[in-house]
């Protein structure tokens, strides 16, 4: 997973230097919400899928041009991703204040917060009347700063120490810019992520989550 982490600063110093071959750089900022639907995906006998449900994103986008259509792109958002596990045999949950244990076919519902970083590329088309068609990729950070789970019997139970604080992943999609006047526009797009790590801090259990998301943004 190493390979992974060196990624981020090779790709920031790659952009960079190309950024420096052009003296006329052109920036732009896109304030966004993102409803999304998010689920967990687990690799241990002892839990299984339970369902996806809706979350939701929302934050800033910063795009760094170093060519005409080509841009480096970060931003920071708070992003809640929320997911349904099943127990297929008896275990536990390590809350703040106490360990549950919970029966095989008992559900555990997690509603996460995180703070999201991405680093990636963003390729858009020239304009067509007043629209720009747009796809973008790379890698997303999460930062742990929440995590709440409801239980048979037991509600927004704080489990911030039974999930890892950091995650990593990627996200590819794409979308339209519509022009509405000057360099402002209306951003309508959808992108699917992907986690690579275990969140979950037992030995016992192994999950990642993933998620598919409607963008709406006004970009500046």
């Amino acid at each position: 997973m190493k390979r992974y982490f060196m990624l981020i600063p090779l790709l920031f110093l790659s952009l960079q230097g190309f950024s420096q071959n052009y003296s006329a750089q052109k920036y732009s900022f896109t304030v966004f919400a993102e409803p999304q639907i998010s689920w967990f995906t687990p690799d241990t006998k002892n839990l299984k899928a339970g369902g996806s449900m809706l979350a939701f994103n929302g934050g800033l986008n910063f795009d760094s041009f170093f060519a005409e259509n080509y841009a480096f792109s970060t931003g920071v958002s708070i992003n809640n991703i929320n997911g349904k596990l099943e127990y297929t045999e008896e275990g536990s949950l390590k809350g703040i204040d106490s360990v549950y244990t919970l029966q095989s076919g008992d559900g555990a519902e997690y509603h996460l917060q995180y703070v999201n970083i991405p680093i990636g590329l963003k390729f858009k088309t020239i304009e067509v009347g007043y629209s720009r068609f747009y796809a973008h990729l790379g890698l997303d950070t999460h930062i742990n700063i929440k995590s709440h789970v409801n239980i048979p019997g037991e509600q927004d139970i704080d489990a911030s120490e039974a999930i890892e604080w950091y995650n990593l992943g990627y996200f590819i999609g794409g979308g339209l810019e519509y022009s509405i006047g000057g360099t402002t526009a209306i951003v309508v797009g959808a992108s699917y992520n992907n986690e690579f790590l275990n969140i979950a801090a037992a030995e016992d259990q192994k999950f990642t989550t993933g998620s598919v998301s409607l963008r709406l943004g006004i970009m500046f």
